[in-house]
């Protein structure tokens, strides 16, 4: 019940918060089971990530972005395309399944029971690892939530 109570609130206000005037909306999803919100902007080749609980940013910092391409992620099936920002040596992606970016301009059925996670990773060796995947935080969006830019979002 505390679940569906969360769910509303956060269905019931605005999913995502104004980016920057320099900046467009790259990424953003809901993490119902945190009643929280991820907002990734985009501009002049930097990411403003905002990760934000019960409205109130938590963790929002600027960082050069990046794009990747994974063989697999947890709770997505088949390969997966993602955005990131950098602070320090830290990374944080969000992978969305490549079925979303619909490269050949027809959607396509999702299989994936998760279709776009948030990771974190330590280092930039563990980002780009094409088969490897050890994040060191996970999220899952709320699926009806995610939004985002197809033609900016990934490696280019």
């Amino acid at each position: 019940m505390k679940t569906l109570a969360a769910l509303a609130s956060l269905c019931a206000a605005p999913a995502f918060a104004e980016c920057p005037d320099d900046t467009e909306l790259l990424f953003g999803c809901l993490i119902v089971e945190r009643n929280a919100q991820i907002e990734m902007c985009r501009g002049d080749g930097q990411i403003r990530y905002t990760y934000a609980v019960d409205g109130e940013p938590e963790l929002q910092f600027t960082g050069p972005a990046w794009g990747g391409v994974k063989a697999r992620v947890q709770g997505i099936h088949g390969a997966t395309y993602g955005s990131a920002a950098r602070t320090g040596d830290s990374f944080y992606a969000v992978w969305v399944d490549g079925a979303m970016m619909a490269l050949d301009g027809e959607g396509q059925d999702l299989g994936s029971p998760n279709p776009a996670v948030l990771q974190v990773y330590g280092s930039e060796a563990d980002f780009t690892a094409y088969r490897a995947d050890a994040p060191i935080a996970r999220r899952v969006c709320y699926p009806p939530s995610i939004q985002f830019d197809r033609s900016n979002f990934g490696p280019g």
